[in-house]
């Protein structure tokens, strides 16, 4: 008898022969509705418990060949008490999301248990892990599984929307696939896309290892003095840098929402390190650029940003910002929404009380934008650093000497924009206020930050 999808999905996750089903037996009450004749095992929902390289965790996966992984009163009961398990294990819970909505059958029974659902992802939201994937199909409330957990990924053919896309209005004149994993991975943020089940799949064996494995990265057998490369220095590309100053590997969170924003893990010399970077390009693997990105900080940025710093601090994981900020994106939705989700910023850096951080201005940085991203007075951030040929100031020297020095003239003026950026853009100037603790040469970076976060 060949195997189930949903059970299939989970064995592909899991180290080989570690799943152990939970509520196996378990099936739909009988309701005004129910078809008796249509069978439901496991009521279209398999949970369970494994482990993914030795470490333990609970998962669920639903069966879309069970009344279409419709979610009715004991398919959510059976995902509730998971989290109960997980808790007690402090394990992470991993939901594979194929579902065909809720039961009509079961009309408010079925809605009630949901409820419980988002509870326990509320309750535990401090403790647990939650890791959602989306493989088929996740419509309506569904959609509030994923986007209450940490990490959200999808399939590029699988599909997630609140309403169905021919019922938004003006639809057919926008044409837009509001339901597309396309969509969901850069327009909405909601989910992270790969490119096959496959893909999804080793992604959440990668971030488990990476988050909860005590020995992951713990071999001490890589060059704590290695150098950055110089293409890598020159380019000033922060996921590069990320990439070059980790021991293993750069695991990206997100790439393709907001770009301009980076986040991401790593670790130093055996120390996870989650990572915050601005990007104001997109290079393929020779080191070519391939795409310009928003000229300063930005409203998904800034969300994307203050979400991934929020679950640092929850983690207690120590946080690494790699700023080259120069200001705001001059763009409508900017004057729109811009101060609220720096505001969000904010609060995630002045909040993270217990994870040590580190700074690394890489590139130039001006204005309200440097404060914002974790500059020491809003984060305190336990070590900063900068590269010698980094800017730190206000604005840029030229616009600064048109204000305070346009009625001497251009010739004036050029001169004073000279001298603006010896004494006030120049960051050995904001070393000397304290605000930067080391300047240093850009290829030592990976040196110094293992440095930083081995002595915090």
């Amino acid at each position: 008898m060949a195997e189930c999808l949903a059970l299939e999905r989970i064995n592909r996750l899991l180290d080989e022969g570690s799943f152990v089903e939970v509520g196996a037996l378990v099936s739909a009450r009988t309701t005004d509705f129910t078809v008796n004749d249509q069978s439901a095992p496991s009521d279209g929902v398999i949970t369970g418990y494994g482990q993914i390289e030795g470490n333990p965790v609970y998962v669920y996966s639903q069966n879309r060949d069970v009344l279409n992984g419709t979610m009715g009163e004991m398919h959510a009961k059976k995902i509730a008490k998971l989290y109960d398990m997980a808790d007690k294990a402090a394990a992470p819970v991993i939901g594979l999301l194929d579902c065909g909505g809720f039961r009509l059958q079961e009309s408010v029974d079925a809605l009630d248990s949901f409820g419980c659902v988002l509870a326990k992802q509320a309750e535990y939201a401090d403790s647990v892990l939650q890791i959602s994937a989306v493989m088929g199909n996740c419509a309506g409330g569904m959609t509030l599984i994923p986007a209450m957990s940490d990490f959200a990924f999808m399939t590029k053919e699988a599909q997630m929307y609140v309403n169905a896309p021919h019922t938004i209005q003006d639809n057919k004149k926008l044409s837009r696939e509001f339901d597309s994993a396309k969509y969901q991975a850069a327009v909405s943020g909601q989910a992270e896309v790969l490119e096959s089940e496959e893909a999804v799949l080793t992604k959440i064996r990668e971030l488990v290892v990476m988050l909860i494995d005590e020995e992951y990265g713990c071999c001490g057998e890589d060059d704590l003095n290695r150098y950055i490369s110089d293409k890598t220095c020159a380019m000033k590309d922060a996921r590069a840098l990320l990439a070059e100053c980790a021991d293993d590997k750069f695991l990206e969170i997100r790439p393709d929402y907001a770009p301009e924003m980076v986040t991401g893990f790593l670790t130093l010399n055996g120390i996870l390190v989650g990572a915050v970077a601005n990007a104001d390009a997109l290079y393929d693997e020779k080191g070519e650029k391939t795409a310009d990105l928003a000229d300063g900080l930005t409203v998904d940025g800034c969300e994307k940003a203050a979400a991934f710093v929020a679950f640092c601090n929850d983690c207690e994981i120590p946080l690494l910002t790699v700023t080259a900020a120069d200001g705001f994106a001059a763009v409508e939705q900017t004057e729109k929404g811009l101060p609220q989700a720096i505001a969000k910023l904010v609060k995630a850096y002045h909040n993270g009380g217990f994870n040590s951080k580190v700074n690394l201005i890489m590139g130039d940085t001006y204005g309200s934008a440097y404060v914002a991203m974790g500059a020491r007075s809003i984060s305190d951030a336990d070590m900063v650093f900068a590269w010698d040929d980094a800017k730190v100031g206000m604005m840029e020297a030229e616009k600064a000497a048109n204000i305070l020095f346009a009625a001497e003239g251009e010739k004036a003026t050029e001169k004073q924009a000279a001298a603006y950026e010896g004494k006030q853009n120049a960051v050995t100037s904001a070393a000397a206020r304290g605000s930067v603790d080391a300047v240093i040469a850009p290829a030592q970076t990976r040196k110094h930050l293992i440095m930083a976060f081995s002595m915090l």
